[in-house]
């Protein structure tokens, strides 16, 4: 019986050391020597550069903040007529549409069979936060400081500068361009819903569309080469849902304890959410090519584990829930508790007591079965569910289209030869309303930060790179001008030579 147990770990034991020689092998051929990144020519653009960060600092100097339950459009307004002034070209020559303070642009192209791009980025911002001049607009130390300079006016303001270029060199673009900016979106408002309504409502279906979430970030992961930069494309963007949870007794007086108040019934669910969530954990399609894009250019134990995930997933999906925060978030849906409400006074036993979770939902798991595994929990604790708001997670862009490749083809035409990561969003964004009329809809925007930058968006000293902003509006120019529609793009996103 000895020499069978032995004689079956022998078995194993070989297997194991056999698949970590492949894995090592596979991580040896992995490995990606960085080759010089041939600058593109940005001379026309970085000439202009203090001109863009000029108009970007004006736009930042209109606080257009979004507040709930405000209905002021004062300063929305202000920003309509800021850009007006700017981009004459731009308002002589595109038509334009107000929805309800939402600007709706179209460049009619000179090819009608293709199907247009939209490219867009909310012109709304969020509060201050603070006493930092986050409305000055000041431009220092090679930076625009400001609320909205990263989320998102320094996008928008590229998109815009690169249209009123083409614009006063004669271009007419292949397709029809749209350009698309809401005033509510950090308010979750309507402004994107409604301009997507009114597309649809005159047939228009569309073959890209480009909004805010990923960048050309330095270094986004741990355990990558220092500095690097590489460029993250949103491919997907995780659902959410706000629920809450209600527990209800005949109520008391404090000094006449019950056992299983509503209170105490709340916090063992909590506890039990919290310790042992009821959610799949899956690599899925998306969040496999990321770490795969990624994985080529990290360090070793890094490289060898995530760059092997047929080997090390199934460790992996034990490992990363305990890690908690993002490297949870990317493989499963997840129950975060933000809000509570009891009696109004301390010696009260409420007759009824809720909390309000924020819920985020993954592709393997939908909005429905997530919360259905949550209510089927709460009812064990005498508790009800309802959902206060939600939406579920999108489809995610298909990586095998011309419109994908294409942007990944401009990156490296712009930037040179870079890393290119999809990833998922873990946030929110308008762009997940034009789901409905088109396929490839991509979350990224051509500007190059640091990860501090990035974090700055709604936070204290939230600034952009002057350079960075001129860069940006290359690569739009770029991607309108060169646009020609579906043709046979190779898998490194560079276009064939037709033989």
């Amino acid at each position: 019986m000895l020499q069978i147990i032995l004689t079956i770990l022998g078995v194993l034991l070989g297997v194991l050391l056999v698949l970590l020689i492949i894995a090592l092998i596979h991580t040896a051929a992995m490995r990606t020597e960085l080759k010089p990144v041939p600058q593109s020519d940005m001379s026309q653009w970085l000439k202009n550069k203090d001109i863009y960060a000029t108009h970007l600092s004006q736009m930042i100097q209109v606080p257009t903040v979004s507040r709930r339950g405000n209905k002021d459009m004062t300063t929305i307004y202000q920003f309509h007529r800021l850009i007006e002034r700017l981009y004459p070209k731009l308002h002589a020559t595109l038509e334009k549409k107000d929805i309800d303070g939402a600007l709706l642009f179209k460049w009619k192209g000179s090819n009608p069979s293709l199907k247009p791009i939209l490219l867009m980025s909310h012109m709304d911002v969020v509060e201050a936060g603070g006493d930092w001049g986050a409305f000055d607009g000041e431009i220092s130390g090679g930076a625009i400081w400001g609320r909205g300079s990263v989320d998102t006016k320094g996008a928008l303001c590229a998109i815009l500068e690169s249209v009123e270029y083409l614009l006063g060199e004669g271009v007419t673009p292949a397709c029809d361009v749209y350009i698309a900016s809401s005033n509510n979106e950090e308010i979750t408002g309507d402004g994107a819903v409604k301009t997507v309504d009114y597309l649809q409502a005159q047939g228009i279906t569309l073959g890209l569309v480009m909004d805010e979430g990923g960048a050309m970030i330095g270094s986004p992961m741990p355990g990558m080469e220092h500095d690097l930069v590489v460029a993250m494309v949103g491919v997907l963007e995780k659902g959410r849902a706000n629920v809450k949870f209600t527990a209800e007794s005949t109520g008391g007086h404090a000094s006449i304890p019950q056992r299983n108040t509503p209170i105490a019934r709340l916090a063992a669910f909590v506890n039990r959410i919290e310790k042992r969530p009821p959610f799949k954990h899956k690599f899925t399609q998306p969040v496999k090519q990321m770490y795969h894009s990624m994985a080529h250019y990290m360090h070793f134990p890094f490289r060898f584990i995530l760059g092997n995930l047929w080997l090390f997933g199934p460790l992996l999906k034990l490992v990363l829930p305990k890690m908690g925060g993002q490297a949870n978030a990317m493989i499963a849906s997840t129950c975060v508790f933000t809000m509570a409400q009891g009696s109004n006074g301390a010696n009260v036993i409420p007759m009824e007591a809720s909390v309000t979770a924020n819920m985020r939902f993954m592709t393997h798991q939908r909005m429905g079965p997530s919360i259905n595994k949550v209510a089927k929990i709460a009812r064990k604790y005498d508790i009800s569910t309802q959902i206060i708001s939600g939406y579920d997670v999108c489809n995610p862009a298909d990586t095998n289209s011309y419109e994908y490749k294409y942007v990944l083809r401009r990156i490296r035409d712009t930037f040179g030869e870079i890393p290119i990561s999809p990833y998922v969003m873990l946030a929110g964004t308008d762009s997940r309303h034009y789901t409905r009329i088109c396929n490839c809809v991509l979350r990224f925007v051509p500007l190059i930060m640091t990860n501090e930058q990035m974090k700055s968006a709604h936070g204290i000293g939230e600034n952009l790179d002057v350079d960075s902003l001129a860069k940006a509006v290359g690569f739009y120019a770029g991607l309108i001008k060169n646009y020609t529609g579906p043709q046979q793009i190779s898998p490194e996103g560079r276009q064939k030579k037709s033989k």
